[in-house]
């Protein structure tokens, strides 16, 4: 899915008359700034529409007895900041909990977005999935494409990014998105 919607992007980058992949007016300067957020914004829908099937997945394949304590804890006492400590009959109450009341919504309580690495590893923990050391250094690379995200939609004008760029990030994004999207098989 998210490779479908990445060709989109490169469809309206082939259209560039800059040399070497620089934007020659005004234009192309914010159609690759729009460009960014959208990468950005498709890899967080993607991961999104992962993540969710997922949890329907684990939801009709799996008792509540057999689901990952973490996945649980997640589900039925949110965000671990919003809690200290669970006593031992709270955890053994979640066995008597309903499927049902599992969704993504449980998982993303803290709002925040899943484009950054921190919150990409957050939310693979709340599932009961853990991240490897190797796996969490490539997840921080989307720390810089963030920032850049996050500089562009705040109004700032001093970025410039290229169409070679843009390419590069698209192809880290989606080397990124694969590397996840094994962990929830």
């Amino acid at each position: 899915m998210l490779t479908s919607r990445f060709k989109n992007i490169k469809k309206i980058l082939k259209d560039f008359t800059g040399k070497n992949g620089e934007p020659k007016n005004n234009k192309e300067f914010y159609v690759l700034k729009s460009m960014w957020v959208m990468m950005c914004a498709e890899f967080e829908g993607s991961l999104k529409d992962s993540v969710e099937n997922y949890i329907d997945c684990i939801k009709t394949k799996n008792d509540i007895k057999d689901m990952h304590v973490c996945f649980l804890l997640q589900n039925f006492h949110g965000n671990k900041d919003e809690k200290n400590e669970f006593s031992i009959k709270e955890i053994m109450g979640l066995f008597k909990n309903k499927k049902s009341d599992i969704n993504y919504l449980n998982f993303t309580k803290n709002k925040k977005a899943t484009y950054k690495s921190y919150a990409v590893e957050h939310l693979f923990n709340s599932l009961g999935i853990f991240l490897k050391g190797e796996e969490i250094m490539n997840l921080k690379i989307l720390d810089g494409i963030a920032s850049t995200r996050d500089s562009i939609s705040h109004g700032d004008y001093q970025i410039s990014i290229t169409r070679k760029q843009l390419e590069d990030n698209i192809s880290i994004i989606k080397n990124i998105y694969k590397m996840l999207k094994r962990k929830l098989k």
